[in-house]
């Protein structure tokens, strides 16, 4: 026994583990509510994750709990509590957050193995630690695979609390770190070394590849911008240099060149017309009219008469060839046919001296800059991954373009209540429904856009991406109002680096969990010598001097153990004379010690069979009916894996038959009507199972199919049986059968194991509870019989009762118990009520009142129960006192006749001795001691 606990218990006594329990739960309290106010406090993110803030909520819940529990010496359910809601809001994690797995793993690794070595024996904290590490690894790999998980808004500040955190219990460790085992320092170190060095090199590699694939988008997108800037600034060349042709036309500069008086019905007039009209006959059918326009502003000729007299002087690109004496093309100019957007290209038209005349206005349909756009996709064989292409005017920032979403084409990414966007609806050109049409906010790209020089790079959101932050290459396009826009989802770098990433992490989990198993393997190599002359240590500390340490190296620990066992053979010389000495005086003491280990034993056993059967699955285990047990679980099982039938199989009291006890199938409800048995390694693979206790899997090919010739299932195409098992012997087998053929593996063999065993202890938990019950009443039935004995027998005593009046009370012997009787019975309204000592009655309280009419009140019979009830406990006190003192009086008067016989040696003065006492204490006339000759035996 003491070896065992020793093995078994933890470095740190049970004492300090309860104290450190209810410790370390409150400092885990203060700590992730730290976390939680430091999330809130330094979150970048406008809409903090309301799931995380919810895992950490819950456990700062579990902490609490777990506190609470360990003050009321329940330290190891509370500690257990809260390292499950650790591990599960770990694990939770990788289904809310992506790229937060292995710091969010690693530290919970860290918090769960701190958390245990304090507060948890040494078996369960490797259990804990255990599930903690595997359930890091899975998740690990299961963020590497995860599709549509957003990352984190703030993964840096996720990082700097797990660190903090893992740095805090990292300490705790270390504190503690000399008294844990030589085994898991061993491992430690050898995990230490292995992963370490790869977590170092696995995050640098990451690292560098991540910055040379931005580096390399970043080219890229600027390589795509510089192309199609150049398209544009192409188209935007070729159109100022027609319209420049047209300005530098003999006919338009005599006509400008006249008075404004004399211009109207001039011959220079009609010819300038006519060029006009020339020239919009032979143009492309995007080109809406052609206008010459005066310094002021005023369209004097137009192929579009209707736009004769209009006034330029307010837009800006008017405003830019006045002042410049240059070609210039403007933005979106917004007309109230919305089909029919336009934009210009003005050209200066300047006299022989050089000096300006008026201009050249081309009145284009805004749609020209989507179709160059689209030719340019065109010829372009390929383009990157999620990049995409716009041309925007940098006045109202409108999208002339886009390369992959049309519906953003004439789309502002100025707010609604730009000034900008105010003026144009004033003027008519927006109604408010249009303005929140048109609006796609985007602050950070205004910015960024209004302050470019020629080229510029940034990130900013993305309304292609639902406002994803992209890499972003800007340049502008000269004499124009045109700045061409290309970007890419920084995600791209994350989906690219993705492949790469997880065979990094498959490899990484790999190689940690052989350098755990190799860790283990030689720390067992090295310590498991140690642990066994330990072992042999402590039973010779304990009394055990058999002991021998088992001598296999020739080295030091051979050394060791050699002279181990020599001080043990001396110390067993020298307290063997001793031990035989006691021998016989201790064999009585020694046979109640060893009745009472076995007893101890078997209700630690009995206690153990009791946690684990604690532990099984709540919905099944809670079920103390064996019949509603056994359906709940065909049922539960049929439902929850989808299978055609299940069955369950118990074997009779003799273990040549299992006979179905329980199934969900209409089939199976037919068998059960009539009794459907199975003979013990006869009959189908139940039977093979019940008798060989090996799981059995009967597919619907080859010699198989003849297992499944049951009328009563007629749709079964493939069938396993898993044996039950409690406490050693197979008490049935788990009847599991599928309409799919070939429907089971291997792999279900042992997940369905596992439930197996948890059926057959929850079968064998039904029983023991049913046994327990039985065992119980008995008792309850043999105190009963005793208590009604005691009192039976008190009650035939002279003395039996107290009557009490107002007048005074007396004792109520046998002479007047007729009387009493008669008084007590008197009158309806006497109350009378049981006095009752553990469900037994052992008298009665008679209550009359002083008036016939009255009524008793319900407080008042509470009180008269509550009187009875200590009534009861108190006389049953009274009896025990009086059995107490009569025995120890009788024992008294014994030992005094004892002592004074064994005063005397002399025989004849014993017996004299003897029959003077008797004579005195009993009170007799005459004491006789005959002494009696015995017969030989018959074989004498």
């Amino acid at each position: 026994m003491m070896q065992e606990n020793n093995v078994n218990n933890h470095p740190i006594d049970r004492q300090k583990q309860e104290r450190n329990a209810f410790s370390i739960s409150v400092i885990t309290a203060g700590l992730l509510t730290l976390s939680l106010i430091a999330a809130l406090v330094f979150s970048r993110s406008s809409s903090l994750d309301i799931i995380s803030l919810a895992g950490l909520i819950a456990s700062i819940l579990g902490a609490l709990i777990s506190a609470w529990l360990s003050r009321r010496n329940k330290s190891e359910l509370g500690i257990g509590l809260l390292i499950s809601i650790l591990i599960l809001v770990a694990a939770s994690r990788v289904f809310i957050t992506k790229g937060q797995a292995v710091s969010t793993g690693i530290t919970n690794i860290i918090i769960v193995s701190g958390i245990a070595f304090y507060t948890l024996s040494r078996r369960w904290a490797g259990v804990a630690i255990m599930v903690s590490s595997l359930v890091t690894a899975a998740t690990i790999i299961i963020d590497q695979y995860t599709v549509g998980v957003p990352t984190s808004s703030s993964p840096q500040t996720a990082n700097i609390i797990a660190a903090i955190l893992g740095v805090v219990y990292l300490v705790v460790i270390a504190t503690q770190f000399r008294d844990f085992p030589l085994r898991i320092k061993l491992i430690f170190g050898f995990l230490l070394l292995t992963t370490l060095p790869l977590i170092i090199l696995g995050w640098q590699s990451y690292t560098t590849t991540r910055n040379i694939l931005s580096d390399q988008i970043k080219e890229k997108i600027l390589e795509s911008s510089l192309a199609t800037s150049d398209v544009f600034q192409e188209f935007t060349n070729s159109q100022h240099k027609i319209s420049g042709e047209i300005a530098r036309t003999p006919e338009v500069i005599e006509y400008l060149s006249l008075p404004p008086a004399e211009r109207t019905g001039s011959q220079a007039e009609a010819v300038a017309t006519e060029t006009l009209n020339a020239l919009k006959d032979k143009s492309p059918t995007n080109i809406r009219s052609y206008a010459l326009v005066s310094q002021n502003g005023i369209n004097l000729l137009d192929t579009n008469p209707a736009n004769v007299g209009s006034n330029f002087s307010t837009q800006p690109f008017f405003s830019y060839v006045v002042a410049n004496n240059k070609p210039y093309a403007s933005g979106l100019t917004l007309t109230n046919d919305r089909n029919d957007q336009v934009i210009y290209f003005a050209s200066p038209i300047t006299s022989k001296s050089n000096e300006m005349l008026g201009m050249v206005v081309v009145t284009y349909n805004a749609k020209i800059l989507q179709a160059v756009m689209d030719a340019m996709l065109r010829a372009r064989p390929t383009v990157a991954i999620d990049e995409y292409t716009y041309l925007i005017d940098e006045t109202n920032f409108f999208i002339l373009a886009h390369s992959t979403s049309l519906t953003l084409d004439y789309k502002t990414y100025l707010n609604t209540d730009d000034p900008r966007l105010m003026s144009l609806q004033a003027q008519g050109l927006l109604s408010p429904e249009d303005l929140q049409s048109i609006s796609i906010p985007q602050p950070e790209i205004v910015e960024r856009l209004s302050n470019i020089d020629n080229i510029s790079a940034f990130q900013a959101p993305s309304a292609e991406n639902d406002n994803e932050t992209a890499e972003t290459s800007a340049i502008r396009i000269s004499n124009s109002n045109w700045i061409v826009v290309t970007g890419q989802p920084i995600s791209t770098i994350s989906n690219i680096t993705l492949d790469q990433t997880r065979n990094a992490v498959l490899i990484s989990v790999i190689i940690t969990f052989l350098a755990a198993f190799s860790a283990v393997v030689i720390s067992n190599i090295f310590t498991n010598p140690l642990l066994q002359l330990t072992r042999v240590a402590e039973n010779i500390s304990a009394g055990d001097f058999t002991q021998k340490a088992v001598v296999n190296t020739r080295d030091e620990i051979g050394t060791l153990a050699n002279t181990v066992n020599k001080m043990s053979s001396q110390i067993r010389d020298l307290v063997s004379g001793l031990e035989q000495r006691v021998e016989q005086r201790t064999r009585e003491l020694e046979q109640r010690t060893t009745d009472l280990e076995k007893i101890t034993k078997q209700s630690e056993k009995r206690a153990s069979e009791l946690q684990t059967i604690a532990e099984i699955s709540g919905y099944i285990s809670a079920e103390k009916d064996l019949e509603k047990l056994l359906t709940l679980i065909t049922q539960t099982v049929s439902e929850r894996f989808g299978f055609y039938h299940v069955g369950i199989f118990l074997l009779n009291e003799n273990r040549n038959f299992a006979v179905l006890r329980a199934a969900n199938s209409p089939g199976g409800q037919v068998m059960l009507r009539r009794q459907h048995k199975l003979e013990v390694g006869q009959v189908g693979i139940v039977g093979n199972v019940t008798a060989t206790g090996i799981p059995r899997i009967a597919l619907d090919t080859g010699a198989d199919a003849a297992f499944f010739n049951n009328p009563d299932l007629p749709e079964t195409h493939s069938e396993m049986a898993l044996p039950l098992n409690a406490r050693g012997a197979i008490i049935g087998a788990l009847d599991v059968q599928s309409t799919v053929p070939n429907a089971f593996t291997q792999t279900d063999v042992s997940i369905l194991g596992l439930l197996a065993d948890q059926i057959a202890i929850a079968i064998d938990n039904v029983r023991l509870l049913e046994e327990t019950r039985n065992a119980l009443a008995e008792s309850q039935s043999v105190f009963r019989d005793y208590l009604a004995g005691a009192w039976q027998s008190k009650s035939a005593s002279e003395i039996f009762g107290y009557y009490q009046t107002l007048t005074g009370g007396q004792l109520v012997t046998g002479n007047k118990a007729a009387e009493v009787d008669v008084k007590t019975q008197d009158g309806e309204n006497t109350l009378a009520i049981p006095i009752q000592l553990r469900d037994q009655v052992i008298g009665t309280v008679h209550i009359r009142p002083s008036k016939e009419d009255r009524t008793w009140s319900k407080d008042e019979i509470n009180i008269v129960n509550a009187v009875a009830e200590r009534l009861g406990l108190a006389l049953d006190n009274a009896r025990l006192f009086e059995e107490t003192s009569s025995r120890a009086s009788r024992e008294r008067l014994v030992t005094d006749i004892t002592t004074k016989i064994r005063g005397t040696n002399d025989p004849q003065e014993m017996i004299k001795t003897a029959v003077q006492e008797l004579q005195r204490v009993l009170g007799a006339s005459r004491v006789e001691i005959v002494p009696r000759k015995n017969a030989p035996p018959p074989d004498k």
